[in-house]
């Protein structure tokens, strides 16, 4: 191969299979992968991620125990008329009731 032909071949991006193969090495496994691509399939998860991601280190371990505290029960969010949100579990019939 000629010199010009290497440094084109040098400077040429990635093929998009070793790019996933890749990326599906840095996430560890499969099912993580399709996971992954599934949240960015809904923007406005992506958002909320986003946001909570920005919250302090001690806010972000609190909710985490605030959540680990129910396990899978549903969650419900309510305004206040001062602004303020409040995140709390809900019983089915609350829910059911609002919905």
């Amino acid at each position: 191969m000629s010199q010009p032909l290497l440094e084109i071949a040098a400077e040429a991006p990635p093929h998009p299979i070793d790019i996933v193969h890749d990326i599906l090495h840095e996430v560890g496994s499969l099912p993580r992968l399709i996971e992954i691509h599934y949240l960015a399939e809904e923007p406005l998860l992506l958002e909320i991620m986003r946001s909570l991601g920005a919250l302090p280190v001690e806010d972000r371990v609190r909710l985490r125990e605030y959540l680990a505290r129910r396990g899978q029960e549903r969650l419900g969010v309510r305004e206040l008329s001062t602004g303020a949100l409040i995140l709390e579990f809900a019983d089915k019939a609350q829910l059911d009731k609002s919905a």
